[in-house]
């Protein structure tokens, strides 16, 4: 089990924890709100280390719009906003055929031991030194018995915290385009069409595909393909701003941006490609797609519309 230090916050601290960086961030606070978040800070070690992960996350990116700390600030809780959408999607039927049906419940979460939902993130402690934190719409298959450590990642995207035991073989991870093995690191490991992605942020993560070992050490990121293809550039640990329900956007396209939020909810997100090369930065919550985009309305030449619960559109701002 994974000791104190290293647990995760509860989500309703998490969601505080935003709630007042947001606020304090956003040029709107007084004097009584930054000593109403101290005192929050000292009510529970808790309260600090989510507050501690926000201001490691928050690090080299730019301050939160004020509309964003508001977005913040007010937004409802999410979890009951998507259980309503899967129950209106489940009376529709919308979720029994098609495209629609094979996104949402897709054959990796009959087949996996451990999934999320969309829109869901959820921690697993595996075993003694093996935790795992699932992002939205990803599945997991684990083989964790004796000495055997086994992984394999069937759908969407995962954070894994390795450490070597004495008598405990090596982790094995089946990325679907080749295997991983791990003695003790902190990665990331994604599934996308026709190839997988994978970051390293504390250790080393050997590659083994077609008999040939590829070693990505701490600082590392590699793209490969069940082509062969494989490209390596440096990991960046904001990408793990979704563990704490967060994105950090530097310098980022905005249908990139829109795509990355589209993950964590029902429905689509179309962008014009009229202002689909715009350019942001930022720090946003995750779980309400329209108040993020909206917050970004004063900044850039763009309205957000919401047309149905299901399909945002952003396009060019009519003057």
């Amino acid at each position: 089990m994974p000791d104190a230090a290293n647990a995760m916050p509860p989500d309703p601290v998490v969601r505080q924890a935003i709630a007042w960086w947001a606020k304090l961030q956003s040029g709107l606070a007084d004097a009584h709100d930054r000593e109403s978040c101290n005192a929050w800070l000292a009510q529970d070690p808790a309260h600090r280390q989510a507050w501690d992960r926000l201001q490691a996350i928050g690090r080299d990116a730019r301050r939160v719009p004020a509309a964003l700390a508001h977005a913040a600030l007010n937004a409802p809780a999410s979890r009951g906003r998507r259980d309503a959408l899967r129950g209106m999607l489940a009376v529709a039927g919308v979720a029994a055929t098609g495209w629609a049906g094979y996104h949402h419940t897709p054959w990796q979460r009959l087949a996996a031991d451990f999934s999320t939902r969309v829109g869901e993130r959820r921690p697993i402690a595996l075993a003694d030194g093996l935790r795992i934190t699932l992002n939205s719409d990803s599945a997991v298959r684990v083989n964790v018995s004796g000495s055997a450590r086994g992984i394999d990642l069937l759908r969407g995207e995962m954070l894994v915290q390795a450490e070597s035991r004495p008598g405990v073989d090596m982790l094995r991870v089946d990325s679907g385009y080749g295997e991983l093995l791990v003695a003790s690191a902190r990665f990331d490991l994604q599934r996308i069409p026709g190839g997988s992605r994978l970051g390293v942020y504390e250790g080393s993560v050997a590659l083994l595909r077609d008999g040939v070992l590829t070693h990505v050490n701490a600082g590392e990121r590699l793209a490969y393909a069940d082509t062969g293809e494989a490209l390596r550039n440096a990991s960046d640990p904001d990408r793990l701003a979704w563990v704490d329900g967060m994105v950090v956007a530097k310098d980022w396209r905005l249908d990139h941006f829109a795509a990355h939020l589209a993950r964590q909810r029902l429905g689509v997100i179309r962008v014009d490609p009229a202002v689909a090369g715009l350019r942001l930065s930022g720090v946003f919550p995750l779980d309400d797609a329209e108040r993020a985009l909206k917050a970004l309305e004063p900044a850039l030449p763009i309205a957000v519309t919401r047309h149905t619960q299901y399909w945002l559109q952003v396009g060019p701002r009519e003057i």
